[in-house]
């Protein structure tokens, strides 16, 4: 809306956001109000970047989805995005705002089934990994799908999505049992390793836990939304002691400062632990071995809810 008053007559404007379905239709409306006989065209790109590798998801695309009314614009979007990628999908700009919702709350939607599954193959003693696998070789699922049984998801993007899509539901009288259903079942999932602690230690007060990664995800040392510093406060909540170390993290919020002991080193982390938990897949996790990890515990307790390190 700032842009208004210096578009100039035939100006694109692309919108590349996070934006809910109908923005577009808003600023359009919007614009019409002050035009002043100006035709400006929006049109809208929802990004799809990814926190730790934003830089290579943009300049190397799998697809670009491209929303505008009519031709006008198509010719200078695609001048602009088509060195970056051949394969643009146009559409209508509320079938290019509603790709990015629908997009987030499937994965969301494939995350937390494929962990239901494994929490009753925890039970039934089948291997998650082997039924992944299966899945897998299913043609209508495929390889790439993204069923992986494994952490729950964390961050805010895929809750976001499936909690706007829920409430756009309701303010149109919908019912939308199973969207609804994705958060609950994703929030008890992040529960998973506090209480397969609890399950192998029984009282966790007065427990050293060793827990390596505490960012979002590797590549980046955000950790707003972090799944470790959750389960750091139930730790913390539950008078366990936490050693942590994260290549890229040397703070934590306030509330854990000066309780969560941050090393320096891996090693530091694991000395005297009586379990350790990974959390964030930092690629020098790798190298660890398993005679490093029992020579450093106190009990070689090894939590790899993504099973990172056989991978």
């Amino acid at each position: 809306r700032q842009l208004f008053p210096t578009l100039a007559d035939g100006t694109v404007v692309l919108v590349s956001s996070q934006l809910p379905v109908g923005s577009i239709a808003e600023l359009e409306s919007d614009f019409a109000v002050v035009a002043g006989g100006r035709h400006v065209t929006f049109a809208c790109s929802p990004e799809n970047l990814r926190l730790g590798k934003a830089i290579s998801v943009f300049r190397q695309p799998e697809r670009i989805v491209v929303g505008l009314r009519g031709d006008d614009g198509c010719a200078r979007i695609a001048n602009l995005l088509t060195p970056f990628c051949e394969t643009i999908l146009w559409m209508r700009t509320e079938s290019a705002e509603m790709t990015k919702h629908a997009l987030n709350a499937f994965l969301a939607t494939s995350v937390t089934f494929i962990n239901e599954v494994a929490t009753v193959c925890e039970r039934v003693g089948a291997d998650a990994s082997e039924v992944e696998a299966a899945l897998r070789s299913e043609p209508r699922i495929g390889r790439s799908a993204y069923i992986r049984p494994g952490a729950a998801f964390a961050g805010g993007t895929l809750a976001r999505d499936v909690t706007f899509l829920g409430e756009m539901a309701a303010t149109h009288g919908l019912d939308l049992p199973m969207i609804g259903s994705i958060n609950p079942s994703n929030r008890y999932h992040r529960g998973w390793p506090l209480r397969q602690l609890r399950l192998r230690l029984g009282d966790l007060a007065g427990r050293t836990i060793a827990v390596l990664g505490l960012s979002y995800k590797s590549g980046t040392n955000a950790t707003r939304r972090s799944a470790a510093i959750e389960l750091c406060r139930g730790l913390m909540a539950a008078g366990a002691a936490v050693q942590a170390f994260d290549p890229a993290v040397t703070a934590v919020a306030s509330d854990l400062t000066g309780w969560i002991r941050l090393t320096a080193t891996v090693d530091d982390a694991l000395v005297g632990a009586e379990a350790l938990v990974l959390m964030t897949e930092w690629p020098e996790f790798k190298a660890l071995t398993a005679d490093q990890i029992v020579a450093r515990m106190a009990r070689p307790l090894v939590l790899d809810q993504n099973r990172f390190l056989s991978r």
